[in-house]
């Protein structure tokens, strides 16, 4: 009985807390990966988010339409592609973030950056379980759920 009732623990705890090895982080939410009303759109999005290595991140959109380029930092700020680092043409789009530090993306398309369709993020990386010394209840949350806080269910929008 007992061991019956630790495998339930053990479901619940990973229903309510997600995925640890990594979160899935929804680009633009229900709107996706377009062209926005307002310029600032995906850094707004961003802005209230953490993004660990061993996230996705989730750009939907359709092929042809749209598509994902990961540039240099210079390649972003100017809306050019002279230092690509990755180019994705079909959409759905998932990327796993493999490394801490700076990432670029645009969307290469006609004039889709000058728009506004353009993502800048900074990956941590994960806490290590065994560095954490702390008594204070947040920590032994981000302890419990790989470093980082939570944000529900596997998938942040």
């Amino acid at each position: 009985m007992a061991t019956n009732s630790h495998v339930l623990l053990v479901l619940f705890l990973y229903a309510a807390v997600g995925d640890v090895a990594g979160m899935n982080h929804i680009v633009g939410k229900s709107f996706g990966w377009t062209i926005p009303q307002n310029a600032s759109f995906y850094q707004d999005w961003a802005a209230p988010r953490t993004f660990y290595v061993g996230d996705k991140l989730v750009f939907l959109y359709s092929s042809g339409m749209h598509n994902v380029i990961e540039v240099s930092k210079e390649d972003f700020e100017a809306c050019t592609q002279k230092n690509t680092v990755n180019i994705h043409f079909s959409g759905p789009t998932i990327l796993k973030i493999t490394k801490p530090g700076d990432h670029y993306f645009i969307c290469g398309l006609r004039r889709h950056c000058f728009g506004g369709q353009k993502l800048s993020i900074k990956a941590e990386e994960l806490l290590d379980p065994l560095s954490i010394h702390s008594d204070s209840p947040k920590d032994r949350m981000k302890l419990f759920n790989g470093g980082r806080n939570i944000h529900g269910g596997g998938f942040n929008f």
